[in-house]
């Protein structure tokens, strides 16, 4: 049997480690670091089975010993490293807003990232361009001077483009600091006390920027919710003495607890306090909580009615009764979540109204925005998720008149609805719909609406008539790679376009001309290649991209299954990484990524799976994948892999599998129930052993919707595992396999790659 070489997360550099099943998410690290950031020497392997302490402490220090005679570094790592750097310093396109500019000129502010490489940080920076009035596209427009956004938490422009807010963190005191900008100056800062509200919160979830009212007087934003009180200051001065001496003595600083245990989100929201609303009035600088919600809840994505008296907003519940506590909710699309009206009392009236529940609370509603003519409220729900358990499904667009009845839930007709499959396995057939928010401004018309979603495996910007329910998407004919709405504004259609050997840019339309897939769209082009390292500049020239129609061999072959095989080179069989995703109810675009683009330059064949059960194929095929995890997706990445084999490219000699989070799991699988495929593989996050997972993870409805299935697992689901749910758990985990091949560990990737799979 041929002895795999099995690779772990290191810590540092971004990397997070992670013992087997406890974290079930992508690192936060950047993945490539795992190769080159760490040192480039060879290091003994080890089985990966259980030892006495004694031993494992005798082998560190052989290792130790190993490590202090080996060079620092090994030739070629300077080169790669600056590779994988140039790679990673292409900036992203997060966010873009369109105003007024001189005559029926417009502006357009655009947010960038880019990896600062050296302090393994994301840089934010802004930069204008004037788009004159009758701008054709043929000269491309002069970018202003890139402001960098630094220690800023939220930018938000108003509707008129003259004014903005701008966050900070706190300073010692303080939770917060906001500043409204506007005719060219600051007009007011503010320092909020951590005793009105904690740090703003800006995470694309429960918020995304802030909400101005339509007259720009107020904004609605979403901040951590201060905490209850304050506990009782412990060994500090004599407060009684304090009060009879005009004169405070000399006495020790005395300290504070911590309180009473809050629950939180989990992951990414650990320690942090429920969002709730607050608003900032913009002539008083007054800031207060929005009253009228239920207690026992979070609050988030305010938006204002139009007569600026009244905002909805979107509310999530605090209890889960299946576990008694509260559950993770970053990537989990299957929270209930609902509709609420509030009224906005004016500042210092102590009397405040309830709130409307617009929508069930046991179901889903979120992301609100109001139609142009302000006569209906359009959102997203995912209901799908909620009532199948799975933390990604399909979602549908819904839509109420407005204004509602004063009481009671609102008539919801639902506009887009849950597409079971497709109508053919054509690439533009409809799949439905596959977003978690909708964008800030998607209104293309009174009755018309654009937004971003999976579709197959790309990202479309898709149509949708909100009168008849038809959606269709805007891609023109002859395009490839992914696309991405950014902004709808001044009479232009912003969009974002990048594909594997194409870094981001930015496409416009004009608004009057989305028609059809015949629109011309501009481009102005972010990272010119002249800019790019010469490496850089040369890979991303010979990387060639194709999306693969992969046949499964198990289970409801009929199911679509697809893969991108990324090669950076061409004539000759390469070696070979699969790249499986994570959730497992998530999906690779054929967008930009660095990650793949490094691998491409070094000579490898990159392969991206969609397996069975990812979004963007219809919800049959989501749904096809709880119960089978262990199977079905694993069955797929073999197909995927024998099928770009079939092609002649692939040195079968050298091939690995690399995968985080779920991905993780299968990599393990793959390597357990296929080892004599690989030469080598590495797992990040991964999930080892969900029968020991169940009882440290933040998502433990995970454990049973995907092992039992939707149905089985939801009767299930219990802080108390029986059994036969630990047995099942385990069944359908990689650790299941771990005697049916011998694994080498390797705490240093840059070497162990290089050595075993080395292009």
């Amino acid at each position: 049997m041929r002895r795999s070489r099995l690779s772990c997360g290191l810590s540092g550099s971004g990397i997070r480690y992670s013992l087997p099943g406890i974290f079930r998410r992508p690192c936060a690290g950047h993945p490539c670091l795992a190769f080159l950031h760490t040192l480039r020497t060879k290091t003994p392997g080890r089985r990966l089975h259980a030892a006495p302490a004694l031993q494992i402490k005798s082998q560190m220090a052989e290792k130790e010993k190993i490590h202090q005679s080996l060079p620092e570094e090994l030739p070629g790592m300077e080169a790669e490293a600056r590779l994988l750097a140039g790679f990673l310093e292409i900036p992203s396109i997060s966010r873009a807003w369109c105003s007024p500019a001189i005559g029926d000129s417009a502006n357009l502010t655009v947010q960038f990232g880019q990896r600062n490489v050296t302090a393994n940080s994301q840089r934010k920076y802004i930069s204008t361009y004037l788009l004159p009035a009758q701008w054709d596209g043929k000269q491309a427009p002069v970018p202003g001077f890139p402001f960098e956004l630094k220690d800023v938490g939220l930018m938000s422009w108003s509707p008129s483009g003259s004014k903005g807010l701008v966050t900070r963190a706190g300073t010692e005191g303080n939770s917060a600091v906001l500043e409204v900008w506007g005719h060219g100056r600051l007009l007011r800062q503010l320092n909020v006390p951590k005793a009105l509200h904690g740090p703003v919160v800006n995470d694309g979830w429960f918020a995304s920027g802030a909400a101005w009212s339509p007259d720009e007087s107020q904004i609605a934003y979403v901040a951590e919710a201060a905490p209850a009180k304050q506990t009782p200051l412990w060994c500090g001065p004599d407060k009684q003495a304090q009060k009879d001496d005009k004169v405070p003595a000399a006495a020790p600083a005395g300290f504070r607890g911590q309180g009473e245990f809050q629950e939180d989100w989990g992951e990414l929201n650990t320690g942090k306090r429920a969002p709730a609303i607050f608003i900032l009035d913009v002539a008083s600088g007054s800031v207060r909580q929005a009253k009228g919600l239920p207690g026992d809840c979070s609050a988030g994505q305010p938006v204002w009615t139009p007569d600026g008296k009244e905002l909805v907003v979107t509310v999530w519940g605090h209890s889960f009764p299946q576990f008694g506590r509260r559950l993770g909710i970053v990537y989990c699309m299957n929270r209930p979540c609902s509709l609420h009206r509030l009224p906005v009392q004016p500042a210092g009236d102590a009397q405040a109204p309830a709130s409307q529940v617009l929508t069930p609370e046991d179901g889903s509603a979120m992301s609100a925005r109001f139609s142009p003519d302000g006569s209906r409220l359009v959102f997203l729900s995912h209901l799908a998720a909620v009532q199948s358990g799975t933390h990604g499904a399909t979602t549908a667009l819904c839509t109420l008149q407005w204004p509602p009845a004063s009481s009671g839930h609102a008539e919801v007709q639902t506009v887009v609805d849950v597409v079971q499959r497709p109508a053919s396995n054509a690439a533009d057939a409809f799949p439905g719909l596959y977003l978690a928010v909708l964008p800030a401004q998607p209104f293309l018309g009174p009755s018309t609406l654009l937004l971003t979603s999976q579709w197959r495996s790309s990202s479309d910007i898709v149509c949708i008539d909100l009168e008849s329910g038809a959606a269709r998407t805007l891609r023109p004919a002859d395009s490839r790679g992914a696309w991405g709405l950014l902004t709808i504004g001044q009479g232009w259609v912003v969009a974002t376009h990048s594909a594997p050997n194409q870094p981001p840019q930015i496409r416009l339309a004009r608004q009057d001309q989305i028609g059809d897939r015949s629109c011309t769209w501009h481009t102005i082009q972010v990272t010119e290649p002249s800019t790019l390292q010469e490496p850089v500049a040369d890979a991303m020239q010979a990387i060639t991209f194709q999306t693969l129609k992969v046949k499964p061999t198990n289970g409801d072959k009929s199911l679509p299954c697809e893969a991108i095989l990324l090669q950076g080179q061409t004539g000759k069989p390469a070696p070979t990484l699969l790249f499986p995703h994570g959730g497992p109810h998530s999906a690779y675009p054929d967008g930009f990524w660095p990650t793949a683009g490094f691998l491409c330059a070094l000579g490898y064949n990159v392969i991206l799976v969609n397996f069975r059960g990812s979004l963007g194929f219809g919800e049959s095929t989501v749904q096809s994948l709880p119960g089978n995890i262990g199977d079905h997706d694993v069955a797929d990445c073999i197909a995927s892999l024998d099928a770009v084999i079939a092609l002649g490219c692939v040195d079968e000699s050298r091939i690995a599998v690399m995968g985080g989070s779920h991905g993780g799991l299968l990599t393990g699988h793959l390597v357990g129930q296929h080892p004599q495929r690989f030469k080598c593989a590495v797992l990040r996050n991964p999930v080892m052993d969900i029968s020991a997972m169940i009882h440290l993870t933040d998502i433990p409805d995970w454990c049973y919707v995907e092992c039992w299935g939707s149905e089985e697992g939801k009767k299930r689901m219990s802080p108390k595992p029986t059994a036969e749910d630990l047995a099942c758990f385990l069944a359908h985990s990689p650790a299941t396999h771990a005697d049916k091949a011998e694994f080498e560990t390797f705490l240093n990737h840059a070497w162990w790659f290089k050595e075993h799979m080395g292009a």
